[in-house]
């Protein structure tokens, strides 16, 4: 309380000419109708303005959250896609019955370390064992490929990425479906290498790279790049192909974990030829 009077007896002069100017404010606005006019289209103006500001605050603080939703259905979307399912399709004399299967689950996560400067380049994403993550699954997003996981802990994934020296991915030639093993050779991040291509093949330079039907790890049809250059060794049988990529993967935010639910049952009967 005593504080209280020595704050009326240092400042009572200013609080005395704010009130009394506020009482002046008060009377000019509420006896004016053009002052009121100004006064109350003025603070309409400012609460609108503080209004769109408040909101555009509470969005911001939501983008995480709608994001997340929005991966979420893109993989879902991607599920619907007939390269992500198997056909069962059975010829019996001239009926024919087209059953499609879900084969490829695809599960949004969210990159947290990158790396594109190094020779054996990594990725990691928030989504491991927990969640049904496994090592050889392919990791894609809207853009194309992105890698495959190689190790996986309760809520991480170790992504070899494709620009890793040691990745091997097989991709085809869109236009005629010639295929080869696409490989980065450690250089330039915008490009990779696509090899074993036969130089009887019929190349042209804009040619859309893609995911083969060979793959047991990725669907047909992803997207990888466009040929860039081709050129043939000398001695040799297959073409030599620079791939400018379709994706950018310095600035990876959201990917897509693809799982194969019918690769096991492909590679056991595969692996069984080799054992022969």
């Amino acid at each position: 309380m005593q504080n209280l009077i020595l704050l009326f007896v240092r400042h009572g002069g200013l609080i005395l000419f704010i009130l009394l100017e506020s009482l002046c404010m008060y009377l000019v606005v509420q006896y004016n109708q053009k002052q009121n006019s100004i006064y109350f289209s003025s603070t309409n103006v400012l609460s609108g303005t503080l209004h769109n500001q408040y909101d555009d605050f509470v969005q911001y603080l939501y983008l995480a959250n709608v994001a997340d939703s929005l991966a979420n259905e893109n993989a879902k979307l991607y599920e619907q896609l007939d390269d992500a399912k198997f056909n069962r399709s059975i010829w019996r004399d001239t009926l024919r019955a087209d059953t499609l299967e879900p084969q490829y689950i695809f599960q949004s996560a969210t990159v947290i370390n990158n790396s594109i400067n190094k020779y054996h380049n990594h990725i990691t994403i928030d989504r491991g064992k927990n969640h049904g993550i496994r090592p050889s699954m392919g990791v894609i997003n809207d853009d194309g490929i992105v890698g495959i996981v190689k190790s996986t802990s309760g809520n991480y994934s170790l992504v070899m990425s494709v620009l890793h020296n040691q990745t091997r991915i097989s991709a085809a030639i869109k236009r005629n479906n010639y295929f080869g093993s696409l490989v980065w050779k450690g250089s330039d991040p915008k490009h990779v290498n696509l090899n074993d291509v036969p130089k009887h093949a019929d190349l042209i330079i804009g040619d859309t790279i893609q995911t083969s039907s060979y793959s047991a790890v990725f669907p047909k049809g992803i997207m990888i790049g466009k040929i860039d250059t081709f050129w043939i060794e000398p001695g040799s049988n297959f073409y030599s192909i620079d791939v400018k990529l379709s994706n950018n993967l310095s600035n990876l935010r959201y990917v897509y974990v693809v799982e194969n639910i019918m690769k096991g049952e492909q590679l056991e009967l595969e692996e069984e030829v080799q054992d022969e």
